[in-house]
Order: structure tokens, then sequence, then C-alpha cells
């Protein structure tokens, strides 16, 4: 049983309503899913969520496309642990013109950036030079050997190094971001959507 089971339509306020009523008419196809009715317990909760999703996942400001949205949206629900928004978004990330294939590829990406992050935060925390001169030895050619482009594997590893609390890591990737192409705006962009994304996965990994 979840913590805050879901607030129905029939049975919520007046001015909750009102917010579902705008997230069925705009974003949920006629429905408000369960995900936003568990959120509604907390009315300014839920209006952030709902304002901060529609704003920069579901219609984006222009910077990235509904794709490269989608495939941030998925990333972050990985590397945030959230199993159940981790389904629901492979979900959303077919209907959004990703394959299967490519929702695998971005999971492993994830995960393979998270393993890195793992390693380079600990030669941080060590303290000890003797380990900045030992060689990582992990293998890593999922980053080049999938069928996503080298520009939508970075804006992954950025978001996912974020979240991870790997500086060297972020710093890296950003680097290496701006050099295939992408923008200051655009990754910041990124990490907007991101952001977005954490607070959902953090609200509902606890339920």
């Amino acid at each position: 049983m979840p913590v805050t089971p879901p607030l129905k339509p029939e049975a919520a306020p007046d001015s909750t309503k009102s917010i579902y009523d705008r997230i069925a008419e705009t974003i949920g196809g006629g429905e408000v899913s369960i995900g936003y009715q568990m959120m509604g317990h907390v009315e300014p909760f839920l209006q952030d969520s709902y304002m901060n999703f529609k704003k920069f996942i579901a219609e984006g400001t222009g910077q990235l496309d509904e794709k490269t949205r989608y495939i941030l949206v998925l990333a972050t629900s990985s590397a945030m642990n959230c199993v159940h928004c981790v389904r629901s978004h492979a979900k959303d990330a077919v209907n959004h013109d990703l394959t299967e294939q490519e929702v695998a590829e971005i999971l492993a990406v994830t995960a393979t950036c998270a393993m890195y992050n793992t390693y380079y935060k600990f030669k941080d925390l060590a303290g000890d030079s003797k380990f900045e001169a030992m060689k990582v030895g992990l293998r890593a050619h999922t980053f080049m050997k999938t069928s996503l482009d080298d520009k939508h594997v970075e804006l992954i590893n950025i978001v996912v190094s974020n979240i991870n609390n790997c500086p060297k890591c972020t710093s890296g990737h950003v680097q290496k971001a701006l050099q295939l192409g992408w923008t200051h705006e655009q990754i910041d962009e990124a990490v907007r959507i991101s952001a977005t994304m954490a607070s959902f996965n953090t609200y509902h990994r606890t339920q």
C-alpha cells in the first residue's frame, strides 16, 4: 500500500480538481494519472510538478527536441532508482518515437555511467594520490557501440553524473558535450528536465 494513496478526482477539493482538469486537458490525454493523484494531497507540490513537466518535458522550450527530452526522462528515472517510474517512462519513450532497443540502450548507458561515477567518486573521496595514478581498467564499450548517437550519450552522461554527485565526471562530460555541438543553453535545459524528473522520482520511489 502506498504511503500516500491516490486522491481521486471525485474526492479532491475544488482547487485540486481544477489542477486535475488542467492536467487531463493539457498533458494527460483526458485523464489524470495515478502518479499525479498521489501528489494531489499536497496541492502546491502537485501544481509545481505539473507546471514543470508541462513546460520542460511535455511542451519543451525549444532547446531540445521531444525525443531528446524523453531520453533524459528515462535516464533520470533509472539513475534515481525509481523502478515503477522507469516502467512508466519506458512506455512513454516508445510512444514518443523511441524504439524498444533504444530504451534498453538508454538504461545500459545510464548503468555504465553509474559504474564510472562510482569509481571516480572513490578517487576523489579517498584523498590519496596513489589512487589517481591507477588505471581505471573498466570496460565501457556501451558508450560507443549502441544505436544512440554520441551527442545523446553525452547528455545522458551529464545528467546521470550530476545525480550521482561525481564532479569530475560531470565537468568532463559537459566539456565533451560542448565539443560535440551542444550549447550551454541546451545542456542547462537537459539538467532542468532531469531536475524536474528527480522531483517526481524522489516522491514516487518512496511509495
